[in-house]
């Protein structure tokens, strides 16, 4: 080797431990930082699980969550890894932080998702409440005696909220104020007119059930626009779905018909780039329907 190559040899050698050297330091100097932010992070994400799994009466210690959470983790990233290993070690490292990205937020998708339709389900529910409550008043019971019967005769999940009523009342907590904590418990628009209209007429003096009837009407109204509402934009979201789903099936597709070419696209550069550019263009697709699509009643 020429005496040139030596020194551009020697250069770049220098150049690459400045480098390694910098971003050395500038993980050092940030690793606490970024250390309690990670904890914060997940600490926030574990009491989030916890309050959620507590408001479906599913009670679990903090520890399981954490538990769920790692766990979830890195099952994604091992079978992510495993699956990109398959085309390089390269694509597997990546495949394997996506993997690991999507489960540490699967639990939190999962859990949500329990707790919306524990919700729709509550919302349902209110209908024949209100009529129970309306008919029950107007037999000339109390309205403690109504909750009671409210516990005995609906399903959970409305049983198990309008027990936990009954339960602190019989505690000692006022029973508007056990109300209130119940519309804490469910963030639920139409079960918090219901327990506003309540709490209101009983300082004030009113039929309540008049209110009843009256707030049974617009729910049944409400909740019919939203099923049309719905139906509607079914068709958009299974276009959305379709096309956000088509550009991986013929991915799959021609990696089986022509497997050569397809590894290219994972093992080179300008491959590399195509498929985020693809993904960065599906998301923000699928992003702008689902924005577009819902709709608020």
């Amino acid at each position: 080797m020429s005496v040139a190559g030596f020194q551009s040899l020697g250069l770049m050698s220098v150049g690459l431990s400045v480098v390694f050297i910098f971003v050395f330091w500038f993980i050092y100097s940030r690793y606490s930082e970024w250390e309690t932010k990670a904890r914060e992070g997940m600490s926030d994400y574990a009491a989030e699980l916890y309050d959620l799994f507590d408001r479906m009466f599913m009670r679990q210690n903090l520890n399981r969550c954490y538990s769920l959470i790692i766990i979830s983790t890195a099952v994604a990233g091992f079978v992510g890894f495993s699956i990109g290993l398959s085309v390089s070690l390269f694509f597997g490292v990546i495949a394997a932080a996506l993997g690991g990205m999507l489960g540490f937020r699967l639990p939190g998708l999962i859990v949500k998702a329990m707790f919306q339709r524990r919700l729709s389900k509550f919302n349902l529910q209110l209908i024949d409440a209100l009529n129970m409550m309306s008919n029950a008043i107007r037999s000339g019971l109390s309205f403690m005696q109504v909750i009671q019967i409210l516990e005995a005769e609906l399903d959970d999940p409305a049983s198990q909220e309008f027990s936990m009523v009954l339960k602190e009342n019989r505690v000692g907590v006022n029973l508007n104020d056990a109300l209130l904590n119940m519309t804490n418990r469910v963030p639920s628009e139409d079960l918090f007119m219901i327990i506003n209209s309540v709490v209101t007429l009983s300082q004030q003096g009113g039929d309540l059930s008049e209110a009843f009837d009256t707030i049974a009407h617009t729910i049944r109204e409400r909740q019919r626009v939203a099923s049309k509402i719905r139906t509607m934009a079914q068709a958009g979201m299974t276009q959305a779905t379709i096309l956000g789903i088509l550009p991986f099936v013929m991915m799959g597709l021609l990696y089986f018909v022509q497997p050569d070419s397809m590894v290219l696209l994972f093992t080179t550069p300008l491959g590399l780039g195509m498929v985020i550019v693809m993904l960065t263009l599906i998301g923000l697709g699928v992003f702008w329907m689902k924005k577009i699509l819902t709709i608020d009643v």
